[in-house]
This record gives C-alpha cells, sequence and structure tokens, in this order.
C-alpha cells in the first residue's frame, strides 16, 4: 500500500538548505519515492500559522518510507535540515 511522508518545515536559517536538497532527492528516490508536494502552503481554511515549506513525498510502501527515514546516509542530512530548521513530520497510508 502506497505512503506518504509529510513534513510541515519551518525554517529559522536556510543556508543548510544548499547540502540538502540533492542528496535527499537522491536518497528518496533509492527507496522508490517521488515528491508530490513541496512548497509554500497557502491557508484556505483555520486561522493556523503555515508552515514555511510542506512537503509530500510518496513510497510505494510504508516499509519503504521508513527505510529511507531510517537510512544510515540519511541521518547526517536530518541533523543538518534541524540546524537551521524545525519540522513535525508524519508517515501515513495511502488509501490504495
Amino acid at each position: 500500500m502506497t505512503a506518504y511522508a509529510v513534513f510541515e518545515v519551518n525554517v529559522t536559517d536556510p543556508s543548510w538548505q544548499k547540502d540538502y536538497l540533492d542528496p535527499t532527492a537522491q536518497l528518496v528516490a533509492k527507496h522508490g519515492g517521488r515528491y508530490v508536494a513541496l512548497g509554500s502552503p497557502e491557508v484556505i481554511e483555520g486561522n493556523r500559522t503555515p508552515p514555511s515549506a510542506l512537503v509530500i513525498i510518496e513510497f510505494p510502501t510504508k516499509e519503504a518510507a521508513q527505510a529511507w527515514y531510517q537510512d544510515a546516509e540519511y541521518q547526517p542530512l536530518i541533523k543538518l535540515r534541524q540546524s537551521g530548521s524545525t519540522s513535525d513530520a508524519f508517515i501515513v497510508d495511502g488509501k490504495d
């Protein structure tokens, strides 16, 4: 069953992005994932302040999404992202 990794990212210092984006995209592809949304969200309902960026990555299975997030190559990239942002992240099953 398809699964999605969803990240709400609030950037506090964008300097990490140049060293994060390409290697992360390569690891996403390595685990069969693809970006389906990446950008600044527009609020259409509610009063919540939106994050700087909303990222949605589709994976073929929940196991593939978890394997990507737990990949040893991704661990230093997580720390890099966290050095200049705060995030809330989720993995959710798709509706197949």
